[in-house]
């Protein structure tokens, strides 16, 4: 699984040391005394087997080599892009941008886009436009005075702290406060493909999943200016977070609506007002560039392997029926939102129509946001709060439910799905697997497109589907026990 050199036994010792200390349940153990759930025979069994010395220590030792591998691989990540010549896939896109922000010219305009990024980059040929809304330049624009390899280095360390703030905002949210379950919350948001996928090709999603989280965590303690600022400035990639205005609208949350709003209005007009734009030019160049953009290899959800929402879906079980193809993927989605409305209102009827959030409700918009749009692999960084509900969910069981195969196999489904999320299938299996192929004309056989390619979408759909039926059983169990 990993090279034993002499380093990478220090970090397997090290790694193994830090995990020892920290996998301790604390003063949960003695919450859980008189869990039901614990006590039933099935867990007694699992219990009892987990106990067994080689099966314990098995367990112990993959865990150590799955967080030996990871830090080994960010590692030589970090030490690979910090090279002379790194490759800069995503952020050159941004640091263009930047650079056309600062002579006053539009980086929405194609030909001028694609002009400066040829001379820039040396990069020429048929690119994909610059799509980003113009409350993107004022974020990117300290950008432009730098190098490109200065830039990319200052924003490789802009995403290690955005990973840091992800992983704290995940621990603040989690329920329990023993260490081990603090360790392992840490170590599968960790695992989520996006999050160092996006450090690799200088993506911004990750940055946008932690303005989410910490404008979730504001929203709970009231403070709506804060959480307001976090998502107005998360609606500069607004197929991630403008599901989230809606969901504010819902709860009453007019203030934070308010704030929000007026912080991507004054963003969008001062990115305006930097590339010497108009509105009116804008939304031209934006309806132009859009339509080009929509050609590309890569965003195709006939041809892109790296998609995971649901509207590729249908495409690819229909490749020669576009209508139906369409109809299918709105379906899907359609019974998806009819699914969480129902949630919605049932949540709300249970609070007496409260405006205090809850997590569940974050993690079903989080996965709503990456389903029903457009969205990449780097976008699974949004499914951080989905990890945290899942742990939650458990914890709530153990102590407070009776055990349920049902319910278990329901939350066995969605904890499958999240595994799916990793570099296990995306990266070991579905781009060692593209290798074979063309991708780029199209040469994946049907049956790898609706399968092993399909996978991260329907991981999607099964993680959303879990969290709903999670969600709506807590609600009605809680009915029963205010009415008891």
């Amino acid at each position: 699984m990993i090279s034993f050199g002499f380093w990478n036994l220090i970090i397997v010792i090290l790694v193994a040391i830090i995990l020892r200390n920290n996998w301790r349940l604390d003063g949960e153990k003695a919450a859980w005394k008189n869990s039901l759930f614990l006590k039933s025979s099935v867990m007694q069994r699992l219990i009892q087997f987990f106990r067994q010395p080689i099966v314990n220590f098995l367990i112990q030792a993959g865990v150590v080599l799955v967080v030996t591998r990871f830090l080994c691989y960010t590692g030589w990540l970090l030490y690979f892009l910090n090279q002379p010549n790194p490759p800069l896939w995503d952020f050159q896109w941004y640091y263009v941008a930047s650079k056309l922000a600062h002579q006053h010219l539009s980086p929405f305009n194609v030909e001028i886009f694609n002009q400066t990024f040829c001379s820039i980059t040396t990069v020429c040929g048929s690119l994909p436009p610059f799509v980003y809304p113009p409350n993107i330049i004022p974020l990117i624009w300290f950008l432009g005075y730098f190098s490109m390899n200065t830039a990319f280095k200052i924003s490789i360390l802009m995403h290690i702290l955005a990973i840091a703030l992800a992983l704290w905002g995940a621990n603040i949210l989690l329920e329990s406060k023993s260490r081990s379950f603090r360790t392992i919350c840490t170590i599968s948001v960790a695992l989520i493909y996006g999050v160092v996928r996006d450090l690799q090709v200088g993506n911004v999603a990750i940055f946008i999943a932690v303005l989410i989280l910490w404008m979730f965590i504001f929203a709970r303690k009231n403070q709506d200016i804060l959480a307001g600022i976090c998502l107005g400035i998360a609606l500069f990639k607004p197929t991630l977070a403008a599901l989230f205005i809606l969901y504010f609208l819902l709860k009453r949350r007019f203030s934070l609506v308010f704030v929000a709003v007026i912080t991507v209005t004054c963003l969008a007009f001062l990115g305006l007002a930097l590339t010497d734009n108009s509105l009116t030019q804008f939304v031209s160049d934006a309806f132009r560039g859009f339509s080009l953009w929509q050609t590309d290899p890569a965003v195709s959800p006939y041809i892109s392997i790296s998609r995971l929402d649901l509207m590729v879906v249908g495409p690819r079980l229909l490749p020669n029926n576009p209508f139906f193809a369409k109809l299918l993927s709105n379906l899907i989605v359609l019974i998806l939102l009819g699914l969480a409305g129902w949630y919605w209102y049932l949540q709300q009827s249970f609070t007496e129509w409260s405006k205090k959030i809850y997590l569940a409700e974050m993690a079903i918009v989080s996965c709503l946001s990456i389903g029903i749009t457009y969205s990449q692999e780097t976008s699974s960084v949004m499914l951080i709060p989905a990890v945290v509900f899942l742990l939650n969910d458990l914890l709530y069981q153990i102590r407070s439910c009776k055990f349920s195969r049902r319910r278990m196999s329901v939350w066995l489904a969605g904890v499958c799905c999240l595994a799916v999320q990793t570099a296990v299938i995306h990266g070991w299996l579905i781009h060692s697997l593209a290798n074979r192929w063309n991708v780029k004309a199209g040469e994946l056989p049907y049956i790898m497109k609706i399968t092993i390619f399909a996978l991260p979408s329907y991981a999607v759909l099964g993680i959303t589907l879990s969290i709903l039926v999670l969600a709506i059983s807590s609600l009605r169990q809680k009915q029963v026990m205010k009415y008891d």
